[in-house]
């Protein structure tokens, strides 16, 4: 069997083998840890790639499927991304979601209802076109949004 290189974990490749292991270290919980071995199909099925979601219009509300994928707001007039109550679309705790203001039109996110949006001042509009923002579900009906984002 020829030598893996460790570089090549951070792709999907087709070099990873089924009879490729690979030795890790598991915390295990009492602040030791245990060795474990995975194989080059574990991680080969760990690596996901964003898929993309494109929205035109001037309002959309975050569905299931939008789980752990890029949404593309593109319209040329301001625009809103509304993030629903878990009520609504349960999404799992440590959801992460991207969102790209591609279009002209100013983005803002906002949660609907009561869901809480929190961001670092307060700030919900994406700053300008092709900048980008992360939320991700870190309660039930709580989220952190982050990144190229202002108050206007």
């Amino acid at each position: 069997m020829a030598d893996k290189k460790i570089s090549a974990l951070t792709l999907k490749s087709n070099d990873l083998e089924t009879t490729d292991i690979f030795a890790i270290a598991e915390d295990d919980g009492a602040g030791g840890y245990v060795s474990k071995g995975i194989t080059g199909d574990e991680i080969k099925n760990g690596i996901t790639e964003v898929t993309h979601n494109a929205q035109t219009g001037t309002s959309y509300t975050l569905v299931l499927t939008d789980r752990d994928k890029l949404v593309e707001m593109d319209n040329a007039s301001a625009n809103t991304l509304s993030v629903p109550l878990n009520s609504s679309v349960a999404f799992p705790i440590g959801t992460q979601i991207l969102v790209v203001q591609k279009g002209a039109g100013q983005t803002r996110i906002v949660g609907l209802g009561g869901t809480a949006v929190y961001s670092e001042s307060s700030h919900s509009y994406i700053v300008g076109q092709y900048g980008m923002a992360t939320l991700v579900k870190c309660g039930t009906d709580t989220w952190y949004l982050g990144g190229n984002l202002e108050t206007i």
